[in-house]
């Protein structure tokens, strides 16, 4: 039972990894969104939303290790892309009143984009066709290895 019980812990973690990365932008903005202050006008208090910026920004670099390296160094303008794609759509779905849109959810849903676009970017970057087929293979060795040991 023990083996098992490895097996699908071993499995969850796989299925975990990628969706632990997926969100740094949208997690970054939700909590600026729950944690800055608001002005009269509905304004957020812009250093403070920089502070979480920064956070998202560090989430998307150790996340994504190889994009951020080859960004450095000016070899992967996709990462732009998506800034820009950010920009343009906060710039489309934002009334004016953060604290507005940060209870509507419209501008949210721009930073899910991004989120979308920037794993994009980092598949396209690493020159790795799928980061999940090395723990893919180790797991279905060890499942053949359960297997094998099962029957015998």
């Amino acid at each position: 039972m023990k083996f098992y019980t490895m097996i699908l812990i071993g499995l969850v973690l796989l299925f975990m990894v990628p969706v632990a990365f997926a969100g740094c932008a949208s997690e970054s903005y939700a909590k600026a969104c729950a944690s800055c202050s608001f002005d009269a006008q509905g304004k957020i208090d812009q250093s403070c939303k920089d502070g979480y910026k920064s956070s998202g920004t560090a989430c998307v670099s150790t996340s994504y290790p190889i994009m951020a390296a080859k960004y450095s160094a000016g070899n992967c303008s996709q990462v732009d892309e998506c800034a820009s794609e950010l920009q343009s759509c906060v710039a489309q779905y934002s009334t004016g009143n953060d604290s507005a849109d940060c209870k509507e959810g419209s501008v949210a849903v721009c930073y899910s984009s991004a989120d979308i676009c920037t794993q994009s970017a980092a598949g396209k970057c690493s020159d790795l066709e799928s980061p999940c087929k090395a723990p893919a293979a180790i797991f279905l060795l060890m499942l053949g290895g359960a297997l094998f040991y099962s029957r015998r």
